[in-house]
């Protein structure tokens, strides 16, 4: 049996210090620098070749504790000693997390702190010099707040020129009119964080944001993307706060309304697991009112990955 991690062969990661790493949850090895080396240098080091083996063997220290992937058990002769080495082009998403700076500040996000003492952004000149992006179908661009930082918009500017789309998680405000038409046109997806299903609730959590003003601006995005017949697609993201937890049924229930095509959720790890734990008739009535939301919705616009691993359904 193994611990099978496919973003040991298929993704790339460069955080807003500019290091390289194979997941976006920087794990589980700096592999280098794109501002010192080119990306497709990197991928066959040999500390990374011994990292997959390990995963084939079951023993990836990662594993155990990431909550991004969907787990699957395979045996190592199903992948076979010879992809233990990548060829380039096996590599297909990137994320690239531009830097810490944002415009808001949500109650479970630590960045708008760590901001203060670390303003470092990734140099989007560094990128354009050093990374073929030809092989890449699957471009991601996230901070801080992607939009706030300008290093960010430059590399947008050159992956729209390279016809290459992107996809960008963003909370939205920033999404004016000449931006939703430039999304539309160039984005593949627009993830847009609104964390809550009501105003109260979201303008708690996303601390500094306005209720009214980001629906607005996601309908305005609506009306570029239908303008331009564009195949962009608008996610919706709930991320978990105990805050937020209640909503949960009633964000299932509304997102067509909010303006979104499909939804996924995330969750404060150092909070909502405990809290579930703790309050296990809170968590068993929850659990029925989400089963009863899915019921009656379109499953396959409905990432519910995060609401397995909780345990909500």
């Amino acid at each position: 049996m193994t611990e099978f991690c496919p973003h040991l062969w298929n993704t790339l990661t460069i955080d807003h210090k500019g290091d390289v790493y194979n997941c976006c949850l920087i794990q589980p090895a700096k592999l280098g620098s794109i501002y010192t080396d080119k990306l497709s240098e990197l991928i066959n080091l040999p500390e990374i070749v011994g990292i997959r083996q390990r995963s084939l063997n079951g023993d990836l220290n990662c594993y155990h504790d990431c909550n991004l992937i969907e787990k699957s058990h395979i045996n190592s002769q199903e992948i076979g000693n010879n992809d233990l080495i990548c060829n380039y082009s096996d590599f297909k998403t990137l994320y690239v997390d531009f830097g810490l700076k944002c415009n808001i500040s949500c109650i479970m996000c630590r960045q708008r702190a760590r901001y203060r003492t670390d303003r470092r952004t990734l140099n989007s000149e560094f990128l354009i010099k050093n990374i073929d992006i030809e092989p890449f179908s699957d471009i991601f661009l996230q901070g801080g707040e992607p939009l706030f930082i300008d290093e960010c918009l430059k590399y947008m500017t050159f992956l729209a020129k390279r016809r290459k789309k992107y996809s960008l998680f963003t909370n939205g405000i920033l999404i004016n009119r000449e931006m939703a038409s430039r999304l539309a046109e160039e984005a593949k997806m627009i993830g847009i964080s609104l964390n809550a299903a009501t105003k109260k609730t979201h303008e708690i959590v996303n601390r500094g944001s306005s209720w009214e003003r980001v629906l607005d601006n996601i309908q305005v995005l609506r009306e570029y993307k239908e303008k331009y017949d564009s195949d962009l697609l608008i996610n919706g993201r709930m991320t978990l706060t105990v805050n937020a937890l209640p909503e949960i049924s009633l964000f299932i229930e509304s997102y067509k309304s909010f303006g979104f095509d499909t939804i996924n959720f995330g969750y404060d790890r150092d909070t909502v697991p405990l809290y579930l734990q703790q309050n296990p008739e809170f968590t068993s009535d929850l659990s029925k009112e989400i089963k009863s939301a899915l019921l009656h919705a379109d499953r396959s616009s409905i990432d519910s990955l995060r609401l397995f691993q909780l345990g909500l359904i």
